[in-house]
């Protein structure tokens, strides 16, 4: 599935990516940019104007006095089709439908519960339905489904892959025989980055790295705007990285890997056993058991002065800032994005960056202005499943 050769791109994907990504924009600057002839260019636009995907958006805009040819500029139609996604994971199962630009519909959110675990398959599978049922649109409108995963499809694409063993009921294979429409199904990282790159052309280069942290953490990468895979499923784990060799036990088991100080599990973890044996931690006005306590309520014990969650937090990013540094030194891609429920606060990302900045402070020219936080939403990885399902089916 990884070391597998890709297709070389059809003309129409090609077009219809150059779209996507510079629209709007004349059939000659398609022309250049691909390298595809111009009759090429100019008979795949027309048969995909008469199939409605493409539309004709006006004359572009110009100085000069020609007697040439006019310049029309051509974009995406936004509801030429629509796409389904999915996230589930130990936050919420949230479903989106959105059309082809990215702007969602409808969506829907059901909070984690344990009742969710032994139910994943169906749960996925339910949502799916109630979205398309309450849309009113046909199944023939849709492109197709996405499924952004806490983990990685097995090979096989029976079941799948990660440390947390508690998604051990989920079932790829019955959802995929429940629908009339194709279903596609990636790392939920690797979806985010997807939906960065086709749904904000503006401000998301070819090529970047989007660095998401939540329960375990991930580093999605975009080359030239190809989703780097590598030979096997564990690239992009920089969870797993050392940062410490003589840390704590970490789950795969090593020692001192990023996620043991930086997740959101580890750091959930270490305020519950906070909760339990200090008694001065201001945790203990927020909760009313060690089990209550959420990232939330950890990050209002930050703001509130806890120094015991203060230390902890502070511990976290600085480990960020080490791995995020050396992706820059070792990958230097067009630009980093972090995403995380714990960078939605605003004193957190701005430690973040100092953190970032006293990293990469011995570069002449600063580097951290291409590093960005994106901003959270619960919806964030079922938007990247839908652009996940564009990639797959529509372009």
């Amino acid at each position: 599935m990884y070391s597998k050769k890709k297709k070389q791109p059809t003309n129409r994907r090609r077009i219809l990516e150059c779209i996507y990504r510079n629209a709007p924009l004349a059939r000659t600057e398609i022309a250049e940019i691909t390298g595809i002839t111009p009759a090429t260019v100019t008979n795949t636009a027309a048969q995909l104007i008469s199939d409605g995907v493409i539309m004709e958006v006006g004359e572009a805009a110009t100085e000069e006095v020609s007697s040439g040819r006019r310049r029309i500029l051509v974009d995406i139609v936004p509801d030429c089709a629509y796409s389904i996604g999915v996230e589930f994971s130990e936050k919420a199962l949230a479903a989106c439908i959105c059309d082809m630009k990215g702007n969602i519909c409808s969506q829907k959110v059901v909070p984690f519960t344990d009742d969710l675990l032994p139910n994943i398959t169906r749960q996925v599978t339910d949502i799916i339905m109630l979205l398309i049922e309450s849309s009113k649109l046909d199944w023939k409108q849709f492109t197709g489904i996405g499924i952004a995963l806490p983990g990685h499809l097995s090979i096989d694409g029976n079941s799948l892959i990660t440390n947390r063993q508690i998604w051990e009921n989920f079932r790829p294979a019955e959802i995929s025989d429940k629908f009339p429409i194709p279903v596609a199904m990636e790392n939920n990282a690797r979806c985010m980055a997807l939906g960065a790159y086709f749904f904000h052309p503006d401000t998301v280069p070819d090529s970047f790295a989007l660095f998401h942290v939540g329960r375990g953490m991930f580093c999605a990468t975009m080359v030239d705007g190809e989703l780097f895979l590598g030979n096997h499923y564990i690239a992009g784990e920089i969870g797993h990285t050392i940062v410490n060799e003589n840390g704590p036990l970490c789950e795969c088991g090593k020692r001192g890997c990023l996620q043991v100080y930086s997740s959101e599990s580890r750091l959930v973890r270490t305020a519950r056993m906070l909760y339990e044996n200090s008694p001065n931690t201001m945790l203990r006005t927020l909760a009313e058991s060690a089990d209550d306590i959420t990232l939330e309520q950890l990050i209002t014990a930050y703001y509130m002065g806890d120094s015991a969650i203060g230390a902890l937090i502070n511990d976290a990013l600085r480990y960020l800032s080490i791995s995020t540094a050396n992706i820059v030194i070792t990958m230097n891609p067009g630009k980093i994005f972090m995403h995380g429920q714990l960078f939605a606060h605003e004193g957190i990302r701005t430690e973040l960056m100092d953190h970032i900045n006293r990293q990469l402070a011995f570069i002449g020219d600063p580097y951290t202005n291409s590093v960005e936080i994106l901003p959270y939403s619960i919806t964030n990885g079922a938007l990247g499943a839908c652009a996940l399902a564009i990639d797959r089916f529509f372009l």
